[in-house]
């Protein structure tokens, strides 16, 4: 996902709670920057947040 998209979505999605149920991979003008963004608010998330927030959903 762009993160033009990413901040879209989170502007869309505002400060609701969110239990992050699907990411995507991030990238910037077409290059990959490592982290994930939550396909529901926008949230990016490293590697390890990214682990942590599925822990225990069988990911």
């Amino acid at each position: 996902m762009q993160k033009k998209k990413a901040t879209e979505l989170q502007q869309a999605w505002g400060a609701k709670p969110c239990p992050h149920p699907a990411f995507a991979k991030e990238y910037d003008l077409g290059e990959r920057t490592g982290n994930y963004v939550c396909t529901q608010c926008g949230a990016i998330l490293s590697f390890r947040e990214k682990v942590e927030a599925t822990k225990g959903r069988g990911e």
